[in-house]
């Protein structure tokens, strides 16, 4: 009489043996890629002053983080690619200011709007407005849950009295009657402003920046705004943000400096806020939602908080085993993994003697 015995409850066991085998073997494969994706994590190195020029040697003390750039494509008006792919962010902070370095590489400078041709570079800093309210929409906000935006535009450091005139040297002059300038000479908009009739300079007499270089001077490169989703940005009423921007070898190094006291929270020490990230790129037209975008980042000011890097919790130990924890953690462990796939791919070969039995 012939009886059969199974054995899946052992070849179980070596399945899951060999499954554990394989994954003690590739965590340190793992490892690298959990740090990766900690790596984006924006931290801020104190200083006694934060640096306003992008070229201080105080930079070098802050980690840099690289992130990722994506064109702006979801509403209207959108691009499929975007000139800026990446931007690379440092952070330093004193007892008043957080202040940021942005750098991204760009072939051209854009930054005199001397024709309605031409648009400026530009980038821009985005924190939640209020981060009690909970999370809000890393495109410029949403309904109840706005954004406070930070933007620099190359054209209010560089391009104020950069008009017609200086993009067409050659061209005749006649006389504007309400500029407060004489005949032959093509005014400013500035002598609008001063000398002249600034009700001929429609959009600056009301009071709009984009239109008064004056304001713009007062201001400097950097104007604070808020936004609770597209089409709602507008002018902060706090202006507290400045920044200095250069322009070399192809490439843009930018400071924003923005103080720790906002309205409804302060940056402090050793806590952190959501960040991200536009950049508009002039030579190819971008400007208003043309621009490349990134998603929320985290910045902690401080030391870097714990989550900035893999934590791995030590091996229990046990009366006697503080010689096998590390022998099996090191090349004892790899020893054993080996042995265990080893044994699993011979227990898989069929033994006549292991389905049949005779009785």
């Amino acid at each position: 009489m012939k009886t059969y015995v199974s054995h899946k409850g052992r070849r179980t066991i070596l399945k899951g043996g060999l499954a554990a085998a394989v994954v003690w073997m590739a965590r340190s494969a793992f490892r690298p890629l959990y740090a990766q994706q900690k790596a984006a994590l924006i931290t801020a190195a104190p200083v006694a002053r934060v640096p306003t020029d992008p070229d201080d040697p105080a930079w070098s003390r802050a980690m840099a983080a690289l992130v990722a750039l994506q064109p702006q494509n979801l509403v209207v008006p959108g691009i499929d690619e975007a000139g800026a792919k990446q931007i690379n962010v440092r952070a330093l902070y004193d007892a008043d200011r957080l202040a940021l370095l942005l750098e991204w590489n760009d072939a051209h400078k854009d930054a005199d709007l001397g024709t309605v041709l031409q648009y400026r570079d530009a980038v821009a800093v985005q924190l939640p407005e209020n981060p009690a309210l909970g999370p809000t929409s890393y495109m410029m906000g949403q309904r109840g849950r706005g954004v406070i935006i930070y933007h620099w535009k190359s054209d209010w450091q560089f391009g104020q009295l950069h008009d017609v005139d200086e993009a067409n040297p050659n061209m005749y002059n006649d006389w504007y009657p309400y500029s407060g300038v004489e005949a032959g000479k093509v005014p400013e908009a500035s002598d609008y402003l001063t000398k002249g009739s600034k009700e001929y300079l429609t959009a600056a007499a009301v009071g709009n920046a984009l239109a008064d270089p004056l304001a713009q001077k007062q201001l400097g490169p950097v104007q604070k705004m808020r936004a609770e989703g597209f089409g709602t940005i507008e002018p902060h009423p706090t202006q507290d943000g400045a920044g200095y921007g250069v322009w070399r070898d192809g490439s843009w190094r930018i400071v924003i400096a923005i103080p720790r006291r906002q309205d409804n929270y302060t940056l402090g020490e050793g806590t952190t806020v959501p960040v991200a990230f536009a950049v508009w790129d002039g030579s190819r037209n971008e400007r208003n939602g043309q621009k490349a975008i990134s998603q929320w980042k985290d910045l902690g000011l401080g030391l870097p908080i714990p989550e900035a890097s893999p934590v791995v919790p030590p091996a229990p130990t046990q009366a006697g085993g503080s010689i096998l924890g590390p022998v099996l953690g090191g090349i004892g462990g790899a020893i054993a993994a080996a042995l265990a796939v080893l044994i699993g791919v011979r227990m898989r070969r069929p033994r006549s003697g292991d389905t049949e039995r005779q009785a």
